[in-house]
């Protein structure tokens, strides 16, 4: 198979003006300066905005010269090139966090050597004889699915074994948040308050039982009157039926934002059907060119009727059409035609009912 190399110039692109001055580049970055000093006369003649404009094409023009001449291989997209790695040093938009300090049980198992394995989440049961989680609901071994406990010698008798069992549950769960906050108090005396999770930092900027940094009055005053009106929209009513607090206004008890509205289910006062009246309205109405108006139509077809026979009216024809004589006198005389006469009315000049001669 025949290669064939086009250029650029073939093609019939122009290769832009690269920059003249003296360029420092970081391919890594993608970054091109020219640390000389500006013009400041081709700033004044020229315009501020077009010599930067002008500057950045030339210098970006000649970035991406330098980048075309890196070394690179075909793929499915195109050709890929590798940067080299970046020179320049850019600078932190924040601090880099401090580390948490360790917890207690950290510090131990550091002095131990003991290191962390993770663990399946499930494990076999003995007694079900099935894989259960380790932790949660139907978990390994679980002690409240024990119907026999072995009693003990150290036992008092009397006692029951399944209270002794949840009150000592409920000890090591005390023991643990207690252990839990005092590694959270290490870890603010440590790190400040950026070391604590957002949930956190309000629950430590409160006071405990008098001691620590007392929150400032009016931040205490905005969180409880918020959390106060949240607490009395939050019932199934909406707190429509709730007694009122000693100082609560009613208009605290009214939903913020727009309230969502339902159709009613049973279409008692035609409400459903105004709503599709005028959707087909609005339908028909942007394809208006396609559908014919009837009554629009009848009602310019009685107009133009009315229109002609006002005019036929002022140019001498009676309602039947046809045209009244005039005589010399001015006056108007029976009309011409050869109808017949209905009775008295209408009735020639001659005695009998019969046709009119000329």
């Amino acid at each position: 198979m025949e290669v064939l190399h086009v250029t650029g110039e073939q093609l019939g692109r122009s290769q832009g003006e690269v920059h003249d001055g003296p360029l420092a580049f970081d391919l890594g970055n993608l970054l091109a300066w020219d640390a000389s000093a500006v013009d400041a006369a081709a700033l004044t003649a020229n315009g501020i905005d077009p010599t930067c404009q002008r500057l950045a094409q030339s210098i970006f023009q000649s970035l991406a010269a330098r980048l075309f001449s890196l070394p690179s291989e075909a793929v499915a997209v195109g050709r890929v090139a590798e940067l080299p790695r970046p020179a320049t040093v850019l600078p932190r938009e924040k601090p880099i966090p401090k580390p948490r300090p360790p917890t207690k049980w950290e510090q131990f198992a550091q002095r131990k050597g003991i290191e962390k394995q993770k663990r399946s989440k499930v494990e076999w049961d003995e007694s079900s004889q099935e894989w259960r989680r380790r932790y949660g609901y139907k978990r390994v071994n679980d002690e409240t699915e024990v119907a026999v406990i072995e009693a003990k010698p150290g036992d008092l008798p009397g006692e029951d074994p399944f209270t002794k069992q949840r009150q000592d549950k409920k000890e090591r769960v005390k023991k643990q948040q207690k252990q839990q906050l005092a590694n959270v108090k290490a870890a603010v005396k440590a790190g400040g308050m950026a070391a604590l999770p957002p949930t956190l930092r309000l629950a430590a900027a409160l006071p405990e039982h008098g001691k620590g940094r007392p929150a400032k009055r009016k931040e205490l005053h905005d969180e409880l009157k918020s959390a106060t009106k949240q607490a009395a929209v939050s019932t199934a009513s909406m707190g429509k039926f709730d007694r009122m607090a000693r100082g609560e206004q009613p208009e605290d008890r009214q939903a913020r934002g727009k309230k969502q509205k339902f159709a009613p289910v049973a279409d008692k006062g035609g409400v459903e059907k105004q709503q599709q009246a005028k959707l087909v309205d609005r339908i028909l109405s942007q394809n208006a060119d396609d559908v014919a108006d009837l009554s629009m139509a009848i009602t310019r077809y009685e107009a133009s009727a009315r229109d002609e026979r006002y005019r036929m009216k002022q140019k001498g024809h009676n309602k039947k059409g046809r045209v009244d004589r005039i005589d010399s006198s001015g006056g108007s005389s029976k009309p011409m035609g050869g109808g017949r006469s209905g009775g008295n009315k209408g009735r020639g000049p001659s005695s009998s009912g019969g046709r009119k001669g000329k």
